[in-house]
């Protein structure tokens, strides 16, 4: 049993159901996706050189800025999205033609379940007082596995975006000849694929999910309990 407070929490091995590796650790964050946490030191001073719109932050629409100011929560509150829940899928690298075809095939019905998983998951473990597995017994994977092999019809691709980061790394100056080095640009391509679901839709698929993950689970009576606490609370903060 491990107290509320702790900071990491371990789930289960994934791999079977969306592709990731044994013994991942979840970490609660603010938002659901954030922006350029994967690669982006945060002491690094990145400029946005480029974008599909234009070079510079004034270039941004409306979503992606709030995306990159807050997460997808600030771009869920516009007037745009009432009634709907919003994910950004996110893929960053070096080679611009590759990144483009990623988000070109990208297909909100059957690709939506990584983005919808990780949100529950993570909406599991800051409603737990314990490791998920504890809290929930075996209906914690159930369910996990149950969103993660679902496809969700009526999702729409809303927009897809780019942008181009530069970041001049300095070089140290040249001991041996003493002539200063005028840096490295390191540059970073990153394409944002904006999703969008009705969530009513949404919210009946997990629900009816959660109901078929209870079948064959005997949980104790505290897991009972916690249990039925996060199906009545579940879009309380998803």
């Amino acid at each position: 049993m491990k107290p509320a407070t702790a900071l990491l929490f371990v789930a289960a091995t994934l791999a079977s159901c969306v592709g990731l590796t044994p013994q991942r650790i979840i970490v609660p964050e603010s938002g659901v996706e954030t922006a350029f946490g994967d690669w982006l030191d945060p002491l690094d001073e990145w400029r946005i050189a480029d974008s599909r719109d234009g070079p510079g932050i004034a270039y941004l629409p409306q979503w992606v800025r709030f995306f990159y100011e807050s997460d997808v929560r600030l771009v869920e509150q516009t007037a745009r999205f009432d009634g709907r829940y919003v994910f950004v899928a996110r893929n960053q690298g070096s080679n611009f033609a590759a990144l483009r075809q990623w988000a070109d095939n990208f297909s909100p019905e059957h690709d939506l379940a990584r983005l919808v998983v990780h949100r529950a998951e993570r909406r599991f473990v800051t409603g737990a007082a314990l490791y998920p597995d504890d809290e929930y017994g075996g209906f914690f994977m159930a369910a996990i596995r149950g969103i993660a092999d679902g496809e969700y019809p009526g999702a729409v691709k809303e927009d897809v975006f780019w942008v181009r980061r530069e970041l001049v790394a300095p070089v140290p100056d040249d001991a041996l000849y003493g002539v200063p080095q005028s840096g490295i640009v390191v540059e970073r391509f990153e394409f944002l694929v904006l999703v969008s679901v009705d969530a009513r839709t949404l919210g009946e698929r997990i629900l009816k999910t959660m109901d078929e993950a209870g079948r064959g689970i005997r949980p104790t009576r505290e897991q009972a309990a916690a249990i039925a606490n996060i199906r009545q609370n579940f879009f309380e903060g998803f």
